[in-house]
Order: C-alpha cells, then structure tokens, then sequence
C-alpha cells in the first residue's frame, strides 16, 4: 500500500527506450489513456513508436505522437511496472484510467492518495 500526501500526485517511474526518469503525475480520472507527458520532452524520447487519435476534453478529436514505455508507481512496495502508450501534450505529466483502473485508488477528502495493487 502507498499513501501520498502529495494529493492528487502519485510518483511515477518511467522509461522509454534510452530514456528514464521519475515525475509527479496527476492522476486525472476523466482520461482515458494511461500517460500523457510535457510535450517539451520530444527531443530527449526520439522518433515516436505511433501516432494515436484521442478526444480532448472539449471533444474535438486531434493525432498526437506516442509511445511505449514502462511505468512503475513509485513507492507501492512491489516492483509492478506496467506497459504503457505514452502521448506527448501539453506541461504536465497525467496519468489516466487506463492505469488507475489496474488499481484501487482512494482519493481521501482531498488530503491524500492511498493505492494498493
């Protein structure tokens, strides 16, 4: 079992083919996919594995660059590390239902996040 207080946070480690670092991402349960990172990070991941067609929020539909790549909540206790698609948008790191739904995640009177596999 993790608790973070940094809520609505989780760390995250991730990597990409020659790429591996750590973020905070927001858990964002109104997103569908499973990562979405700064877009400012497209010169150190290379040439995207696909493109992707998803819906934003104001539901328009846009093709973003994405990528595989492995991600392990940091700090849960056991070494899980899920495959994911990776999209590039926007400044922040998100992480979507298509993690969050492997898990079960408690958002605790907006102070804390507990996550248990």
């Amino acid at each position: 079992m993790l608790v973070s207080m940094d809520y609505p946070y989780l760390q995250v480690a991730v990597t990409i083919h020659n790429f591996r670092s750590r973020f905070r991402a927001l858990l964002d349960t109104g997103f569908d996919g499973h990562l979405v990172f700064p877009e400012a990070l497209r010169s150190q991941l290379g040439n995207p594995d696909f493109r992707v067609t998803t819906r934003l929020a104001d539901g328009t539909a846009k093709q973003f660059s994405a990528y595989h790549g492995g991600v392990e909540i940091v700090g849960l206790g056991t070494q899980v590390v899920y495959m994911v698609g990776i999209i590039l948008l926007g400044d922040e790191c998100l992480m979507g239902q298509g993690i969050i739904k492997l898990l079960k995640v408690t958002f605790d009177h907006g102070s804390q996040v507990v996550v248990e596999v």
